[in-house]
């Protein structure tokens, strides 16, 4: 599986940044508020008030990070439309819970601001690794035993829809019984670049392997 790599929040920094440096004030912390909240909890409220970008705009970054998401988590498989939605539905979910909380901004000399984010990391795919392991193994010696004893063998496609749809359903139980640890906080920075604002790169990426517990799925890889 590859690496979960949010991609909204990075559409949005690149493409979305209109705030000008030295137009007026600039809310950081509300800058970073607004991307994070479109790109997780799908509220775009933030994001239009704040001329970020259109509501139309934020809805396709928003869809656009979920279809990342999911691809990352599949490594981009082929399995049917309808567990495709379910699928979709359940990264949504995901989203949905978790747990940020950004605090105040702190201008830099250089017109960049420091922005404090604070989170609690969300521990959903090992433990989703740990079901789907299971799962796969039990499936596993069940078509072994059936075609022993001559049963029919389910073709590649089939079993290539099993395999999704018990990862599908491993991450939905874990998510209903989901665990975090306590709150923690990173820095994002905002940068001035050519009089546009936009966070950091890396510390947008390092920010979401903070929240979510990702290095299970890629250890799994």
């Amino acid at each position: 599986m590859k690496k979960m790599r949010k991609v909204a929040i990075l559409l949005a920094a690149v493409l979305m940044a209109t705030v000008l440096g030295g137009c007026g004030s600039f809310d950081a912390s509300g800058y970073i508020k607004a991307l994070l909240d479109n790109s997780y909890k799908n509220d775009s409220a933030a994001f239009v008030e704040q001329k970020i970008g259109t509501a139309e705009e934020a809805s396709e970054l928003y869809e656009t990070g979920i279809d990342t998401a999911l691809k990352s988590l599949t490594a981009q498989g082929q399995f049917s439309d309808e567990l495709k939605n379910e699928f979709e539905a359940v990264v949504k979910d995901i989203y949905k819970s978790v747990k940020y909380t950004v605090g105040e901004a702190t201008k830099k000399d250089d017109g960049s601001y420091e922005v404090e984010v604070k989170y609690q990391k969300m521990k959903i795919f090992s433990a989703a690794m740990d079901k789907y392991t299971e799962a796969l193994q039990a499936y596993s010696d069940e078509m072994a035993e059936k075609a022993g004893n001559g049963g029919e063998v389910p073709s590649d496609e089939e079993l290539n829809e099993a395999s999704y749809q018990m990862l599908k359903d491993a991450i939905k139980e874990s998510l209903g019984s989901v665990e975090y640890e306590d709150e923690a906080s990173t820095t994002v920075h905002v940068e001035l670049k050519n009089r546009v604002y936009a966070p950091n790169e890396d510390d947008v990426y390092n920010l979401e392997r903070l929240m979510f517990d990702i290095e299970a799925v890629t250890d799994a890889k």
